[in-house]
């Protein structure tokens, strides 16, 4: 089994065509990565920020996770879409509302730019609702390329504003 420093941003901003809330899609999801050999060690707080750009969609609910596997960073990249196509995800455009975003945020330290992945993610240390609860659950975590921690990378992303979401109960 590879290490923990499997990193995968979580969220979304609209329910499903049933009704359910966003935070419900994506715990189902966090739920069934187990069956693909991703295995979940931590999760952060859920967090509610507005999104980015600046838009008038919903609020974003976030959350983080750490987890470990033994596959490698494409099957884990295809997992990831496979299953926001099972909740319904459908990608039209950039930066629209979503049901359900699962973001690789790294993979074990690897640093990769080609034509299938990009790693680590090319935009986390621009937001805080990945580096906020990122830092909560893996307070050492060092960007690979940066070779600077989460609370570094913060400080320079205080004008966003973020917070920790009492979740509903589902």
């Amino acid at each position: 089994m590879k290490n923990d420093n499997l990193i995968i941003a979580v969220g979304g901003n609209i329910s499903n065509p049933d009704g359910e809330h966003p935070t419900k899609i994506c715990d189902k999801a966090i739920d069934l990565l187990k069956s693909f050999k991703i295995f979940v060690n931590r999760q952060s707080n859920w967090y509610i920020s507005d999104p980015i750009p600046i838009s008038s969609q919903p609020k974003y609910f976030n959350k983080v996770i750490t987890a470990k596997s033994s596959l490698n960073e494409l099957e884990i990249l295809n997992i990831l879409h496979s299953i926001e196509k099972k909740f319904g995800r459908v990608r039209k455009k950039v930066n629209e509302p979503r049901i359900i975003d699962l973001d690789l945020i790294d993979c074990f330290g690897l640093i990769l730019n080609n034509n299938n992945i990009i790693l680590p993610h090319p935009r986390a240390h621009l937001r805080r609702f990945v580096m906020e609860p990122l830092l909560e659950i893996n307070p050492n975590w060092y960007h690979p390329i940066y070779k600077i921690k989460a609370s570094e990378i913060l400080k320079d992303l205080s004008s966003q504003n973020i917070q920790v979401f009492d979740k509903i109960i589902h």
